[in-house]
């Protein structure tokens, strides 16, 4: 009788001891669990810590902000702050707090916003320049903050909403040097095991604030970096979910009745860092060399089936794009020609890092090495761990690397000095290059009220790295993702990551 029964229980019941007593007269509830993969493992749990994906991601199931992106990526809405006021010259900006705890039970208060404020714009923080225009912090009451600032700052909301901006538990990160390997916060999970290179093991916050929400006990974010695998664990039901699924899967997926399948358009770049710091690309007739060598729209028809846009610079499509900007054509003679003029008539050889496991980039590689090989450049193609891969081009130890970047916010300030802007948090995405009118149109568009003259600044931000070119300039693509048909609420938002205080098993 128990094998018989054991096949007929739903996939995502937790069968401990208590539940299987329950079933013969008990009276324990079944928990849900419910199971993502993803293809890297976080870096750090640390929010002024983190610039990787995987480790963002899972702070923002575990953090919250006091406002955040809605769900569409087109406004802000109320976080840890239930709402708020800015001053009419932009100097003052006052928050009311909502009743909420941290998931030990201890409630938000004003000490530990300002405390997590205060340490996201310290020395410490790799973010400090997203908050150093706050210069004044005041506890109005138990539940309202004021914040002053020296000068008007546009994308302030904006950066509040950045996982950087997560409220931690002033007193517990203070009295524990290891805080953030087994941290506590105020969002839909609290985090139970984190076994490195293998999963990450979240359950259900008891106190969070949105009423009903998690659906589910139990999350485990399972890292699994060879797309193929994940597809097939999810086909056999050893996952609930998963991201990144190759665009050559999806409409094999798709007719599978036990699968759904999503894409959706996110804040994404996929390009080719160059290293500015080593020859031949610190010459930019070398790099443009490459973008005319590369034909992106065939890239797009043969490996992403259509899902994505060519690429004219490093920020996606969001607020501000430069729509009169165009992608370099594909023009073999004209990459010739620069190669010739900067010395190189005859190529030259180099490497290009590869994520491994990543079908989509291996194609894509593939493609560029032949495209490159047409102008006399041969690559030598090097796959390295995707969680290894940002240090590694951090530390500016590669040629070329084939990368993408994403927005965690809906203003393209975030990504503006991300990936263009040098000396900044990332120097222009580990590419080293520089250009003093980008800095000074970077200090210019965050003391500019959104409109007209702000979007002047980014096009021409947009304008200046099309044309000095530190990167190859590849796709904004959709992103793809899967789930077992019983799932509900499980997708990619705009900003790349995904919320699964929204998911419901059925």
């Amino acid at each position: 009788m128990l094998n018989s029964l054991m096949r007929t229980v739903r996939r995502n019941v937790v069968l401990t001891p208590i539940i299987l007593a329950a079933v013969f007269g008990g009276a324990a509830e079944a928990t849900t669990k419910f199971r993502v993969a993803i293809p890297e493992d976080a870096l750090t749990l640390d929010p002024i810590a983190s610039s990787d994906n995987p480790s963002i991601w899972t702070e923002l199931l575990i953090f919250d902000q006091l406002i955040r992106p809605t769900p569409d990526g087109k406004n802000l809405s109320p976080g840890l702050a239930e709402k708020w006021t800015i001053s009419p010259d932009g100097l003052e900006y006052v928050f009311t707090l909502r009743d909420a705890k941290f998931s030990n039970g201890d409630p938000v208060t004003t000490d530990d916003v300002i405390y997590s404020l205060q340490r996201a714009a310290g020395d410490k923080s790799d973010w400090a320049r997203f908050f150093k225009p706050i210069t004044h912090f005041e506890a109005v009451d138990a539940k309202t903050i004021r914040m002053k600032l020296d000068k008007p700052f546009t994308p302030m909301l904006n950066n509040l909403a950045l996982f950087s901006a997560s409220i931690v538990p002033k007193n517990l990160v203070e009295a524990d040097k290891d805080f953030f390997l087994h941290p506590i916060g105020s969002g839909p999970f609290t985090l139970t095991r984190w076994s490195k290179g293998e999963k990450i093991e979240l359950a259900k916050n008891p106190h969070y604030w949105q009423v009903g929400k998690p659906a589910i006990d139990t999350a485990e974010l399972d890292i699994i970096n060879e797309d193929n695998a994940r597809v097939l664990k999810l086909q056999a039901g050893e996952i609930d979910a998963t991201i990144d699924v190759p665009y050559n899967q999806m409409s094999k997926l798709a007719a599978d009745p036990g699968i759904k399948v999503g894409t959706a358009d996110v804040f994404r770049i996929d390009l080719v860092q160059l290293n500015t710091t080593k020859k031949p690309f610190d010459d930019v007739r070398v790099r443009q060399a490459l973008n005319y060598a590369v034909n992106k729209d065939a890239i797009i028809r043969s490996v992403l089936f259509g899902n994505g846009k060519p690429a004219v610079a490093a920020i996606p499509i969001m607020a501000y794009h430069n729509e009169e900007l165009k992608p370099y054509p594909v023009d073999e003679a004209k990459a010739k020609s620069l190669l010739a003029g900067a010395g190189h008539p005859n190529g030259f050889s180099t490497t290009l890092l590869v994520p491994a496991g990543n079908v989509t980039y291996r194609q894509v590689a593939t493609v560029l090495q032949a495209a490159l090989k047409k102008i006399g450049v041969t690559v030598e193609l090097q796959t390295i761990e995707g969680s290894s891969q940002f240090s590694t081009t951090k530390a500016g130890n590669y040629e070329m690397s084939l990368s993408y970047a994403t927005s965690d916010t809906i203003d393209p300030d975030q990504l503006t000095g991300f990936t263009s802007v040098n000396p900044e948090r990332a120097n222009a995405f580990h590419t080293q290059w520089h250009d003093d009118r980008v800095n000074e149109l970077y200090a210019l568009e965050r003391q500019t009220l959104d409109g007209p003259e702000r979007g002047k600044q980014f096009k021409e931000i947009e304008q200046r790295v099309h044309d000095a070119a530190p990167f190859i300039f590849l796709y904004h693509p959709q992103a793809t993702y899967a789930s077992r048909a019983d799932v509900e609420g499980f997708r990619v938002l705009p900003t790349s990551n995904f919320r699964l205080e929204d998911v419901v098993v059925k």
